[in-house]
């Protein structure tokens, strides 16, 4: 079978970033942390309808993900214009941040090379910045499994073990 070695994996320090969004003020990794944990998902584009309706679970759930002491945060490659278009019609209760630059794309090793774009990916991060569960998909049909995230979520509230990596097979 084949597995991906990764830098930024369960266990790991999440690196931070500073990001624009959609109003051009930054927002950092850290200003979030310093709340509870962290959803971060990472989708391909407002062009992508299977990410648009991934978006739409996380709107959805959100409440239920905010009871888990977690703020959401979304990021995409697109040009900030695009991402402030996009948020304007979903109106969605989280932050949808651009990384047009792939910086924090390429960080979280989500960089795809034949694209030039990201994978579909979403981490958990815990208040201590460690990674309590990573999910990368290996096209953009794999969006994260917001229910599944959910129920680590719901498994960190109550003092349970940290969650495992997750990744798409391919």
């Amino acid at each position: 079978m084949y597995r991906m070695v990764l830098k930024h994996d369960v266990g790991a320090q999440a690196p931070g970033f500073t990001l624009k969004d959609p109003d051009g003020r930054d927002v950092s990794l850290e200003s979030f942390r310093e709340k509870g944990n962290v959803a971060l998902i990472f989708f391909t584009g407002g062009f992508d309808r299977d990410a648009l309706r991934n978006l739409q679970t996380l709107a959805d759930r959100y409440p239920r993900i905010r009871d888990t002491d977690t703020e959401v945060i979304a990021i995409t490659p697109e040009l900030p214009g695009k991402v402030k278009t996009l948020a304007g019609s979903l109106n969605p209760p989280f932050q949808i941040l651009s990384d047009p630059d792939l910086k924090v794309v390429k960080e979280y090793d989500i960089f795809n090379p034949d694209t030039n774009w990201a994978w579909p990916a979403a981490f958990i991060i815990d208040r201590a910045g460690v990674i309590q569960y990573a999910f990368r998909g290996a096209s953009a049909p794999n969006t994260p499994p917001i229910d599944y995230m959910l129920m680590k979520l719901n498994q960190m509230k109550e003092g349970k073990a940290p969650a495992a990596a997750g990744r798409a097979r391919t």
